[in-house]
């Protein structure tokens, strides 16, 4: 997934679950997340998300 594809309020995928996007940093790659159970946020790099499969 290219880091220009990533808005917030979209819901990514990653190996550790899915969330809901807060904030893209497009210089350092980064994305941060926030899963509906849980209170704090967590970052990840563009190169942890998976991509959508239909």
């Amino acid at each position: 997934m290219d880091i220009h594809e990533v808005r917030p309020g979209m819901i990514c995928r990653t190996s550790d679950g899915s969330g809901y996007v807060l904030e893209v940093d497009i210089i350092n790659q980064l994305v941060l997340l926030q899963r509906e159970d849980e209170t704090i946020p967590f970052q990840v790099h563009i190169s942890d998300l998976l991509e959508e499969t239909d």
